[in-house]
């Protein structure tokens, strides 16, 4: 149902005194698809990827984790800067589908049937090829992806939102009071109207009673 505008007032208004709770939790969803991608690359125990890069890995793991929990924090106080950070972090996701994972499939690729793949590990109690591993690591990326793009907008939207109508309220162009006050007279005019509804499908009701008993009288 669509709501009136002294109803959209009110639940600006109601804004002010709750959190930005939904980015919030979108961003920390974020973070558990990261998770999620980060005990499977770490689960691989083949020489491939006992290198440098593996560390750095680790590294922007643990710099992903904390200030996308900053992030998370910030957007649900509604500071609307952290929408740009939370959207650079979603690009970060996204560029690391280029990175170690594919490194490691085309390291898969190239080799000899007899040799062991990179990829290869036990997930779950399932032995998974290269293939279905690296299209795992993608799904976990892009989830977190998702969500930290999600988190960025939504958080950006109800942060406008917010300082939108807080700018009125400071102006004075919008009083509370006499919002509330108008909406008390809009259900008070409502409830009236439905009484005299009332009144009157009763009062229908009541001569069509009298008519039918006069038929039967006759």
């Amino acid at each position: 149902m669509k709501k009136t505008p002294n109803q959209e007032i009110i639940s600006s208004d109601i804004m002010r005194y709750k959190t930005n709770k939904l980015p919030a939790s979108l961003a920390l969803l974020g973070i558990v698809f990261n998770c999620l991608y980060f005990c499977l690359l770490y689960g691989f125990k083949e020489s491939f990827f006992s290198q440098w890069k593996i560390g750095f890995s680790v590294i922007l793991t643990l710099v992903f984790l904390l200030v996308t929990f900053l992030c998370s924090e910030g957007i649900k106080s509604y500071k609307k800067n952290y929408s740009i950070v939370l959207l650079i972090l979603a690009v970060v996701q996204v560029i690391r589908m280029f990175g170690l994972p594919l490194e490691a499939l085309r390291h898969d690729v190239g080799l000899a049937s007899t040799d062991v793949p990179a990829l290869k590990i036990n997930y779950f109690f399932v032995d998974l090829p290269s293939g279905v591993s690296y299209t795992i690591l993608l799904v976990w990326l892009a989830a977190s992806a998702a969500c930290l793009v999600a988190a960025a907008v939504i958080g950006y939207i109800n942060c406008a939102r917010l300082e939108s109508f807080q700018k009125k309220v400071s102006d004075g162009e919008v009083v509370i009071e006499d919002v509330i006050a108008k909406m008390d007279e809009e259900d008070a005019a409502a409830a009236k109207a439905e009484g005299e509804s009332v009144k009157t499908i009763a009062s229908v009701e009541q001569a069509e009673n009298v008519s039918a008993s006069e038929e039967e009288g006759k």
